[in-house]
């Protein structure tokens, strides 16, 4: 989390020494006139302070000691790994003690092989392709790093699940009262669930295929209504006689 605070405080400093002027002109009824507006100062007064909220919040979302637990992750970092013997000790010890029920020593016999292979990627000059979090991504997917890596890899899920904020559960909220409205409110929880995964994860735009399923599945349902119906009023029709 750290460092991610340090990229936006980069991005902030990128931001001001790239800014240059900029002239526009500007008429008015009296007279015509140029005026130049500096970007830096346009930087400074939109961009920068929204970056800087920005900062201030996720600084407020976590406690000092929340922060540097997730710091301990920078040593998935392929740019920032060495060497050394003592390389990633720490933090990894640090891990295992905030969970102890979860971690035991094989996280750090663990650890000592996987950061050769982090070094290895160094050497190699793979550190643009794979980030921080990339690297943690591919080491819980990957199968085969997941068996041989079991107790890294439940730290890394840990690390990959850490809520920075509640938007996904506050859209989720509104997704949910999107769906039920006043005339779906006999919806099931499972029926309600699936809506709503469909509406959260599903495409933006249906493919042919769906979009065939979808029509053949209402014209059977079409069907079906219509040959009830007939069915019911033939049923009554021969009562009569």
């Amino acid at each position: 989390m750290l460092g991610t605070l340090l990229r936006l405080e980069e991005l902030k400093e990128t931001l001001i020494l790239s800014s240059t002027n900029l002239n526009r002109d500007r008429i008015t009824r009296a007279t015509s006139r140029t005026n130049e507006i500096s970007l830096e100062e346009i930087f400074n007064d939109k961009i920068v302070k929204f970056i800087d909220e920005v900062i201030s919040n996720i600084k407020a979302r976590f406690e000092s000691n929340a922060l540097k637990f997730l710091d301990c992750f920078r040593i998935f970092d392929v740019s920032e790994a060495t060497n050394e013997q003592e390389y990633g000790i720490q933090e990894i010890n640090t891990i295992r003690q905030q969970y102890p029920d979860d971690f035991n020593d094989e996280l750090v016999a663990e650890w000592k092989v996987f950061r050769k292979y982090l070094f290895v990627q160094k050497q190699q000059q793979k550190s643009a392709i794979l980030t921080q979090r990339q690297q943690c991504i591919n080491l819980v997917k990957n199968g085969m790093t997941r068996d041989m890596y079991p107790q890294l890899s439940l730290a890394v899920e840990i690390f990959l699940c850490a809520p920075i904020s509640t938007a996904t559960v506050e859209r989720d909220f509104s997704t949910m009262n999107r769906i039920l409205t006043d005339l779906r409110n006999r919806l099931t929880t499972e029926h309600l669930e699936q809506l709503m995964r469909i509406s959260i994860e599903g495409p933006s735009d249906l493919d042919d295929d769906l979009k065939d399923l979808i029509i053949n599945n209402i014209n059977d349902r079409l069907h079906f209504f219509l040959l009830r119906t007939i069915m019911n009023d033939l049923y009554a029709y021969v009562k009569t006689i």
